[in-house]
């Protein structure tokens, strides 16, 4: 069955990038539709409310830290309402040899912390105020850390930090496509306390913010989807899954089968891929194989992210505070990193019980996706049976698999993607927004997503000026 009007723009996935696109070009009145092959969307942004719990599937909170993002929020703030970590939540720990360990929140704190030794303490110190700049070759996470702090900042801090945001090695991870920032402050200083001091002290009066600090929503991150969903109406195609991409003169051709194995095709003038690395990648092969084949190049790392629920008296740690990391000189512990959600957002849990988020996967556990449900339960319940003196089986078991989620920035990632963007000027009207472009977190997509779609905004009422312009040209004609 083929869609009889072409649409001004398709939008290919229904995860937070593709939402945030379409939300923005419905907004301005373009033509738009947006196909999703799940039943829902959001992608890893789902919530489920089961037994008197709200069970995040995926991320599990958001830092509001970019103006797009923000806006986005204010926008969507009749469905949408904010809710604050507590407290306990600046309370950070990492798991070292059995025992979890308060992050040091400054020098102070760090000299009085048993979380290094003597020497790494007075290494990683000393680094605050001088130490080495990286010179013009890509450098790793891992080299950065060592020549800035010290052998044990990376081992123990950076690699528990980085686990937790991207599941990967820093030996492998690029300080310049993982953190800019970083990589500019690196060329430029050797002291990062003076560097620091000197950027606030120059720096531009900082645009105020709304939300400071960790927040979630009280129906959780699955709200945003659900809201821009409703805003999108018969525009949003659920249960479509695209099989092919053809471009043509005036646009592109998309062979979807959608619910009920019923086979359309759709046509538009530009497209949207909201789609990860890997499914890009197959579906731009007809389109540009080059672009396909650095697209594909891309490596990434699979993620499980557990709910576990237990009665309070399971349960003999107090688990005051956001959780704890585990970094890469604990190689016989399992987990990449747990949660204690309930105590960071008290309306996630239930009276009388105690959630507790895990998450498995990574380059710790790259058997992740090939492991039975019943496996990963046995392996995070016991390996959390002493650090939080559990009693029992969990009363409540949520599993949720994600292959292939994070991508990761490895040396040479920036690059890659410069490549990318050159060869998708090769076709024109085509337009990429996704995690592996410019940052795996929800702002970073959501940033990146807002710049697309205004692009295409000005571009599309460039094409409505300049088809008024003609259509009168064209009256003024026939008048004469």
């Amino acid at each position: 069955m083929n869609d009889p009007k072409p649409k001004d723009v398709i939008v290919v996935g229904g995860g937070i990038s593709g939402l945030t696109a379409a939300w923005h070009l419905v907004n301005a009145d373009v033509d738009v539709a947006l196909l999703e092959a799940s039943p829902t969307v959001g992608g890893c942004m789902q919530t489920e409310h089961r037994d008197g719990f709200l069970l995040e599937k995926g991320p599990f909170n958001v830092m509001v830290r970019d103006p797009a993002f923000e806006d986005l929020l204010s926008a969507l703030r009749d469905d949408v309402n904010v809710v604050p970590a507590d407290a306990s939540a600046n309370a950070r720990f990492i798991y070292r040899s059995g025992k979890l360990i308060k992050v040091p929140t400054g020098p102070l704190a760090l000299i009085a912390s048993p979380i290094l030794s003597f020497r790494g303490k007075c290494r990683a110190i000393a680094g605050l105020f001088l130490s080495r700049r990286g010179g013009e070759t890509e450098t790793t996470l891992e080299e950065f850390a060592e020549r800035r702090f010290g052998r044990e900042v990376a081992d123990t801090l950076l690699s528990a930090v980085i686990s937790g945001i991207l599941a990967g090695d820093i030996a492998k991870l690029s300080v310049k496509a993982c953190f800019p920032a970083l990589w500019r402050f690196d060329q430029a200083a050797r002291s990062p306390l003076g560097y620091e001091l000197t950027r606030l002290l120059r720096g531009k009066k900082k645009r105020k913010r709304r939300w400071r600090g960790l927040v979630s929503f009280d129906r959780g991150l699955g709200a945003i989807g659900d809201a821009i969903a409703a805003r999108l109406g018969p525009d949003l195609i659920t249960d479509c899954r695209v099989e092919s991409i053809s471009s043509h003169e005036n646009g592109f051709s998309l062979n979807c089968t959608c619910r009920g194995d019923v086979k359309r095709t759709f046509r538009c003038r530009r497209l949207v891929m909201a789609l990860p690395a890997a499914a890009t990648a197959r579906l731009l092969a007809a389109l540009h194989q080059g672009m396909s084949d650095e697209l594909a190049a891309i490596e990434s790392a699979s993620l499980t992210v557990l709910n576990l629920a237990f009665r309070s008296d399971q349960v003999g740690h107090p688990m005051q505070g956001f959780g704890f990391l585990v970094p890469r000189n604990e190689p016989d512990f399992a987990l990449m990193g747990v949660l204690w959600a309930d105590s960071a957002f008290p309306h996630h849990g239930r009276p009388g019980h105690r959630l507790i988020r895990v998450f498995m996967g990574g380059t710790r556990m790259s058997d992740v996706n090939s492991r039975s449900d019943d496996n990963l339960v046995a392996t995070a319940t016991e390996s959390l049976r002493d650090v939080l003196r559990l009693s029992g089986e969990p009363t409540l078991v949520d599993i949720n698999r994600y292959p292939d989620a994070i991508p990761q920035y490895h040396l040479g990632h920036t690059a890659r993607i410069e490549r990318v963007r050159t060869m998708c000027a090769d076709v024109p009207r085509l337009h990429l927004v996704g995690n592996y472009l410019e940052g795996v977190s929800i702002n970073d997509c959501v940033r990146l997503s807002t710049r697309v779609a205004n692009e295409i905004i000005r571009a599309w009422r460039n094409d409505q000026s300049s088809a008024h312009a003609a259509s009168r040209k064209r009256e003024t004609v026939m008048h004469i």
